[in-house]
């Protein structure tokens, strides 16, 4: 007799919510929860390691929501900065266009303005 067992991440969009992203100035973010998945025969028995994250539409950029925040989160659909426990992945955006860039980069190659 044999079991399959097995561990995933799985990521649940839940809804978009509204924050300015320090990144790009824009407003409109996705909101996930990330958790880990104990599998048994590809069946999930149960989440841990949940966390909140936010998404930027423009740029990607990732920020960790706190868990206490997550509540009013979801009745508001408003983040603010003092719901943010920390910056997973800032992208380097163009501020003028929202193009994805180099760090080296002295002008936009999608726009052409000067960085």
């Amino acid at each position: 007799m044999f079991f399959i067992v097995g561990f995933s991440n799985r990521d649940e969009f839940i809804k978009e919510v509204n924050f300015k992203c320090t990144n790009c100035l824009n407003e409109k973010f996705e909101l996930y929860q990330v958790a880990n998945v104990l599998t048994f025969f590809f069946i999930p028995l149960f989440k841990f390691n949940k966390k909140a994250l936010i998404v930027c539409k423009n740029c990607k950029s990732i920020y960790k929501v706190k868990s206490e925040s997550l509540k009013k989160i979801l009745d508001s659909s408003i983040v603010t900065y003092d719901d943010i426990e920390e910056i997973v992945r800032n992208n380097n955006v163009c501020p003028n266009c929202g193009y994805m860039i180099d760090k080296n980069d002295k002008f936009c190659p999608n726009c052409g303005n000067k960085l």
